[in-house]
């Protein structure tokens, strides 16, 4: 699902919102625009795991006020989000620390994501149009790379004819202890 989210009173688009996602991210381009290029970040030791096992090196985290919706439903608060420097479709990944912060709900059925606020439950629709264009640069983005087939680097197994065969010696038994017990039908 991709929305627009007020980001330190940026409006962002592209903004992925992935509940299978342990981060929040936000790329180090997105950060140079909003003139936050020099702002002190806190240190990480922990590396980035991607879904494909690919391990990404993060710059650090930045804490940046994040708001969804309009008054008088509007909730901001402080989005510790992982700072990463490498081409992507999208702007911002909002993970599962920033959804369960906004305890925020997703409806994919809906195309909203909705949470809590003082006012009664907020909203924030996804941007359909925004999202096809993600899809599109990203599979333009993979095109361009060399295709590969499942397995392809994986060595050949040799196939084994063995198989389990039954002992010699055996007889068939009957679970039941007589025929005068009612059977299951």
């Amino acid at each position: 699902m991709v929305i627009n989210l007020d980001i330190a009173n940026f409006t962002v688009h592209k903004v992925l919102v992935d509940s299978g996602s342990s981060a929040d991210i936000i790329f180090k381009s997105v950060v140079d625009k909003m003139g936050l290029e020099n702002a002190r970040l806190e240190p990480v030791k922990t590396p980035l795991i991607g879904f494909g096992g690919s391990e990404v090196a993060s710059l650090g985290v930045i804490g940046l006020p994040v708001s969804m919706d309009e008054e008088p439903k509007c909730k901001t608060l402080m989005v510790k989000f992982l700072v990463v420097d490498t081409p992507f479709a999208y702007n911002v990944i909002l993970g599962r620390p920033g959804l369960n912060l906004f305890r925020a709900v997703i409806s994919t059925y809906h195309m909203k994501i909705k949470f809590p606020t003082e006012n009664g439950i907020g909203e924030v629709a996804c941007n359909q149009k925004e999202a096809r264009k993600c899809y599109k640069l990203w599979l333009k983005r993979e095109s361009g790379q060399k295709k590969r087939k499942v397995g392809e680097d994986a060595e050949p197994r040799p196939y084994e004819t063995e198989h389990m065969k039954p002992m010699t010696n055996t007889r068939l038994c009957s679970s039941y202890k007589t025929s005068k017990e009612k059977r299951p039908r």
